[in-house]
């Protein structure tokens, strides 16, 4: 009982718990690429997964293709846990194993990729800042989130700009309100200018028909709260902040004017509303232009073709309305972007995906095609069956070896206990991190297995003393072997660690990291939670042994 108040042992029934929390708690029953009744998510060699080929619009340099496929690596695995093989394919392809098969799971991800990622903010026709002068997202500040508005809920995302983006955006909206009105108070009212945000605006000839303009300028005044789009909103205002070619076609197109945007500001793309009639395909036909349709909704279709995503009005005291001159102006360097979504999942999403192509980047070039198939696994049903065989004939034959040695089952059973309070632990941090557990990181278990039954070995014959050190106290013999465990683990680590620094940018080795790093947590676990209760437990029993 006295062993159970021990701070070592109270910290291993600790982990354990949280452990097997961690495998079996909400676990939701059985699902696809799941064991059975737990957390643990099997990966590719378990449970097969996708393979995603992606084709890039143009050619690109070594370097920037592996900058695409950095970016694409931190856009579908933002937290960097995910076992995904991610491989460039000479200049212009890119090839993607996920261990995942749920189609929703892939869209989002296929989505992600398909962006190009090019932010833009805009007032009065002219660019502000764009997503390449945003130094970070800030995840830590208390405004980041999701909050309830009433029966909405507003999503708020801060970001911090650098130096060059400061002064543009000083400079841009400097004095961009006009007071209307005063308040009760005495006090101006103010209306000020609107900045619009895009994303990935297109690089394309807009046409749309006269009926479908008069619909969205009507609905884009009236506003859009879901969309984003305050009240009073004007759509000329929108398609003057786009920058962009954008006609409205009363029936007869200038043929001159379209080949010159084509000649001088390389525009080869075409993008019509579809409830034109095939008048308009006749007026294009032989020019040197790539036409598409996108289909006319109950939304606004202008405002979904031009990507833009946010309206925000600006306030006089961002615009600096109480200083006189620019020079005095206030300068601010941590803005945000917010929106309102129905529902706390709809906000939640909106905000999170916003943020990662914040965090990642833009693609230097966009993506062309995305094809996808599904990766049979490799190993099949009958190898979990196999692996459980496994370990049990490999505890038996432990069992086997350490009956030989010791004979003694008192000194017997506290090594299967520990050996499989680690692998309990060891299941529990990768249910966490929901890291797949695949071929390479179900070796990084057994190898830490491995090295934790000898280090409970060595502590056992350090302190039992089967050496010359016998005569040495029972004290000093516990230290020694804890240096030798705690050498040995350190040594691993640091053998495993250029895996884990140079996986993503060596191919091959990538295939390496789930085994590097689960056999970096095990050692750690050893070092940290189990064998200093270990040895504790033997400590007391070989000391009972000795004085019988």
């Amino acid at each position: 009982m006295k062993l159970l108040k021990n701070w070592k042992m109270l910290f291993l029934i600790f982990a354990l718990i949280l452990a097997l929390g961690l495998i079996f708690f909400n676990s939701g029953g059985v699902r696809d690429g799941y064991l059975e009744n737990t957390n643990i998510k099997l990966g590719l060699d378990f449970e097969g997964g996708t393979l995603l080929q992606i084709e890039l619009q143009n050619e690109v340099s070594v370097d920037e293709i592996n900058k695409i496929a950095n970016i694409i690596s931190q856009r579908i695995d933002p937290n960097g846990l995910k076992n995904n093989l991610i491989t460039p394919i000479g200049k212009k392809f890119i090839a993607i194993q996920i261990p995942e098969t749920n189609a929703s799971e892939i869209e989002k991800i296929e989505s992600r990729i398909r962006q190009q990622g090019q932010f833009e903010a805009t007032i009065n026709g002219e660019t502000i800042f764009t997503g390449d002068q945003i130094l970070k997202v800030l995840r830590g500040d208390n405004s980041y989130g999701v909050y309830q508005q009433g029966t909405s809920f507003e999503w708020r995302l801060p970001f911090v700009l650098n130096d060059k983006a400061v002064e543009s955006f000083t400079e841009k909206t400097f004095h961009q309100c006009t007071p209307v009105s005063v308040s009760a108070t005495g006090k101006p009212v103010y209306d000020c200018e609107k900045t619009i945000f895009f994303l990935d605006k297109p690089k394309a000839i807009i046409i749309i028909s006269e009926d479908q303009y008069d619909f969205d300028k009507d609905y884009i005044f009236l506003g859009d709260r879901t969309l984003n789009i305050p009240a009073k909103t004007d759509l000329d205002e929108i398609i003057e902040d786009s920058q962009l070619n954008v006609i409205i076609f009363d029936g007869n197109l200038d043929i001159i004017q379209l080949n010159k945007i084509r000649t001088e500001q390389k525009i080869n793309q075409i993008i019509i509303s579809s409830d034109l009639n095939n008048l308009i395909y006749s007026q294009l036909s032989g020019l040197e232009f790539n036409i598409s349709t996108l289909q006319v909704t109950d939304k606004p279709w202008l405002w979904d073709v031009i990507n833009a995503k946010q309206i925000i009005s600006l306030t006089e005291g961002i615009t600096n309305q109480s200083i006189p001159t620019i020079d005095q102006a206030k300068r601010f360097s941590t803005l945000y972007i917010s929106g309102q979504r129905d529902s706390f999942e709809e906000a939640t999403t909106d905000l999170e995906e916003l943020a990662i192509l914040l965090e990642s980047g833009s693609l230097p070039t966009p993506v062309k095609t995305i094809s996808k198939e599904t990766i049979s696994a490799s190993l099949g049903e009958s190898f979990k069956s196999l692996v459980l065989i496994m370990a049990i004939v490999a505890f038996v034959i432990i069992g086997i070896v350490l009956a030989i040695r010791y004979k003694n089952w008192k000194l017997i059973i506290p090594i299967f206990i520990i050996g499989t309070s680690e692998v309990i632990i060891n299941f529990g941090f990768i249910a966490f991190a929901q890291w797949p557990l695949d071929l390479a990181a179900f070796a990084g278990l057994i190898a830490a297995i491995g090295t934790g039954v000898d280090s409970e070995i060595v502590i056992t014959d350090e302190i039992m003393a089967k050496s010359k050190k016998v005569k040495e106290s029972l004290i000093k013999r516990v230290r020694s072997a804890l240096f030798i465990i705690m050498t040995s683990a350190f040594t691993m680590i640091a053998v495993m660690i250029p895996i884990l620094l140079f996986a993503k940018t060596f191919p091959g080795i990538d295939k390496l990291q789930g085994f590097a790093t689960v056999a970096i947590v095990g050692a750690l676990i050893g070092v940290f939670v189990t064998r200093p209760a270990f040895t504790e437990i033997i400590e007391k029993i070989v000391d009972k042994i000795e004085k019988e």
